[in-house]
């Protein structure tokens, strides 16, 4: 389990030009600003070649100020994401591959990224998402699952 806050984010584009606080209202790309606050769990099992992992990451809300007025900032809520991969690698320890030695050393993977399908939510003052700024636009693939079989040659 790691907490990283950040106490300064500044960047100096050019001498002339004045510094960016990425932690205080200035952003340089589409996902807002520098969170504060960032967790990130890393945690697995393993026994007889079967296992499981789960990754999580949370960061906190930030804000971007695009103009002089608070009516031209945007909010970028805090936002979380839960990785879930199960795995087998199929040995000894099963019957069936007992039965099938060529099937010894095959791993079988269901691997699903942004288990809970979130996406980060924008808003302006008004509380509405601005129009470049929707969910399906920020993070337009969502929840993966995929399924991997590997079979290891000896």
């Amino acid at each position: 389990l790691y907490h990283t806050i950040a106490l300064t984010d500044r960047i100096t584009i050019r001498d002339d030009l004045p510094e960016l606080d990425l932690l205080n209202g200035s952003a340089t790309g589409s996902r807002g600003g520098s969170p504060r606050h960032q967790v990130e769990l890393r945690a697995g099992v393993t026994r007889d070649g079967i296992g499981m992992r789960i990754n999580a990451d949370w960061q906190s809300a930030t804000t971007v100020r695009g103009g002089a007025t608070s009516s031209d900032e945007l909010r970028f809520d805090d936002f979380a994401t839960v990785n879930l991969r199960l795995f087998a690698t199929l040995g000894p320890q099963f019957k069936f591959v007992r039965d099938n030695r060529w099937l010894a050393g095959t791993r079988v993977t269901l691997a699903v990224n942004n288990l809970f399908d979130n996406r980060l939510r924008v808003t302006d003052a008004t509380g509405a998402t601005p129009l470049s700024y929707q969910p399906a636009l920020l993070d337009p693939v969502g929840r993966t699952v995929r399924i991997s079989v590997r079979k290891l040659l000896f």
